[in-house]
């Protein structure tokens, strides 16, 4: 029933451009997909297009396997599931880049669900948690070599999904609202302050929520939010009734064989353009206990997460607090390291770490079920992951700083960091600071 195997690859080199000015000629196809990103060397060193699928798989409350010859259901466990996608591919035997290839695709926050028994939040619109793609056709763009290949995948078993959609110049976003204003997410920082006293936690990542009204092309909304900000995780996902625009700074997991590594951000400051207040910024981030304190709790959470599937001894703190510049904030980042067990594969390290513990909190179970007391709605994919996955790689963000256009409308959301240090008023604050890009994207 799933066989994506390949019988052959032909890899192309072609001239090296900008990864959004390829993906132009695609982006009305449905279920093309766009990974790309500036920024540091050692995180911004690929970008990946994805068109012409040859597989769509989707979990609901089942799976569904979507080919060129129809859609098929089958009653699966979600984690079986992935390990069965894994099982049957082999994009890892194939010569460089080509190797790089496979499944392009999301995984929600509330795949949670999945790991333990938190109650749901009302839905305020429905996606699947897991939805990914095979294609026929991918671009691997290598930032360090300025290089670029156009790479054509022959499978054992062929198919080919080609929708285009009525392309539209332009977009229009009206009617945005906040889930909560200003006084409500005081009052939701202060509960979880009173947790933190109590001794429930230690640290609790709340957010906040904007809808509109959306029409138009929403890769209009990614180019423009590119333009803006072009942060290292970024990706446009137009998945048919879902456009993911995304534009994360921040890596989930990455994997090259068995050697794994996460880098959470927490701690954030706006950049300016006066060089002497960029200086003092700077300064102040690297000197705030508080940031430090969140960051360091984060490090020593994800330590334990990738510990459960790696080596004994293999994990180590590489940087403790790097600072991050970006296009209008700068961040605290943490990288922690390790090499899987011999046992272990990329299903076992989504498991043990998700949902991230950097948009969860420490202890991360009781901060989800804070999260749900708090939270009016479902984060669905936000603060989930979207990734390019086969046997041997795996390249993952966190989808923060992005939007979901679904029936008509579009969701943003914004969250930070609660402490014991925490300033109320400082949190919403910061909230609407990393909405910045955003809201300037969505501007006439």
């Amino acid at each position: 029933m799933l066989n994506l195997n390949i019988k052959t690859s032909e890899i192309f080199e072609i001239d090296y451009l900008e990864p959004t000015a390829i993906f132009e000629q695609f982006h009305n196809l449905k279920h093309s997909a766009l990974l790309t990103g500036k920024g540091m060397k050692d995180i911004a060193h690929y970008s990946f297009i994805g068109v012409i699928p040859h597989t769509i798989i989707r979990y609901e409350e089942n799976a569904t396997i979507s080919t060129e010859n129809g859609i098929s259901s089958i009653e699966i466990d979600f984690w079986k599931l992935q390990k069965l996608i894994l099982e049957n591919q082999n994009y890892h035997f194939q010569d460089y880049p080509a190797n790089l290839c496979g499944a392009i695709g999301y995984i929600s926050y509330d795949a949670l669900h999945e790991i333990e028994k938190i109650p749901r939040a009302e839905n305020n619109y429905n996606m699947p948690i897991l939805e990914m793609t095979f294609y026929n056709r991918y671009y691997v763009f290598d930032h360090w070599q300025k290089k670029a290949w156009k790479i054509d995948f022959t499978y054992e078993k062929q198919s080919e999904i080609i929708v285009e959609e009525d392309p539209l110049e332009t977009f229009e976003v009206k009617n945005l609202q906040a889930e909560c204003d200003r006084e409500d997410y005081i009052r939701k920082v202060e509960k979880i302050r009173d947790y933190i006293f109590q001794g429930d936690v230690y640290e609790v990542n709340l957010s906040q929520q904007l809808k509109g009204d959306f029409s138009g092309n929403s890769y209009r909304l990614f180019q423009k939010l590119y333009e803006i900000n072009p942060a290292p995780f970024s990706a446009y996902l137009n998945f048919g009734s879902e456009k993911i625009v995304c534009n994360s700074p921040e890596m989930f997991l990455q994997a090259d064989d068995k050697l794994v590594q996460t880098r959470p951000i927490k701690g954030t400051i706006a950049r300016s353009e006066d060089i002497s207040i960029d200086k003092e910024n700077q300064k102040k981030l690297l000197n705030s206990e508080k940031d430090q304190a969140e960051l360091f709790m984060i490090i020593d959470l994800l330590r334990n997460d990738i510990g459960k599937v790696c080596k004994y001894g293999s994990v180590v703190v590489e940087a403790e607090k790097r600072l991050e510049a970006y296009e209008n904030v700068y961040h605290l980042v943490g990288i922690i390291k390790g090499e899987l067990r011999d046992n272990a594969d990329y299903v076992d390290l989504w498991k043990a770490t998700f949902p991230g513990g950097s948009i969860s909190g420490c202890p991360k179970v009781r901060c989800m079920e804070i999260i749900h007391e708090l939270e009016s709605y479902n984060r669905h994919l936000y603060t989930g992951s979207i990734f390019i996955m086969n046997k041997k790689y795996l390249n993952s963000n966190i989808v923060i700083r992005s939007g979901i256009v679904i029936d008509d409308m579009i969701y943003f959301n914004s969250g930070g960091a609660v402490t014991i240090d925490s300033n109320p008023e400082s949190e919403y604050e910061e909230t609407l600071t990393k909405l910045q890009s955003l809201m300037k994207a969505v501007e006439k």
